[in-house]
């Protein structure tokens, strides 16, 4: 059985499915499969099923054989505009934060998830971006970086 928050990613997944392309559901499928159960979901975000921003990436947070943080994929390209949706699939709280690390003057300036619990989920839109390569990494575990590349 479904709770509220599961059911909220299950119909945003499915509503992501029935406007995509079949290589788009395919890859979609393949991240959950691989990486986020939808049963144990739990939101750190209260996006609205009204959003009008389209999904077109999203980034899991695991944990590699050696325990490490890793974002997958590591680098995502994007649209100006469209949303990434981001699920936490390690055993710890993390986070996706703009900047190279904690002393990065520009740390958390440009987009910034707050901490997402364990089995959570969040999302953000790239309007503010403009194209370009942005840096991130988790506020809890610096160590964790990736890439987001905006195109226009």
């Amino acid at each position: 059985m479904l709770n509220g928050t599961s059911e909220n990613i299950v119909m945003r997944l499915l509503l992501l499915l029935s406007i995509t392309s079949l290589p788009m559901a395919a890859f979609i499928l393949g991240e959950y499969a691989n990486g986020f159960p939808l049963a144990l979901a739990t939101t750190s975000s209260s996006a609205s099923s009204q959003d009008s921003s389209f999904v077109a990436a999203i980034i899991t947070i695991t944990e590699d054989a050696e325990q490490n943080t890793v974002f997958t994929p590591e680098t995502t390209n994007i649209s100006r505009g469209e949303e990434v949706f981001i699920g936490n699939n390690s055993s710890s709280p993390q986070s996706i934060t703009s900047g190279t690390g904690p002393e990065d003057p520009l740390s958390g300036k440009l987009f910034d998830t707050g901490v997402i619990k364990s089995k959570g989920y969040a999302e953000f839109v790239t309007a503010n971006l403009s194209p370009g390569s942005y840096p991130y990494y988790s506020s809890t575990n610096p160590s964790a970086k990736g890439l987001i590349f905006v195109q226009e």
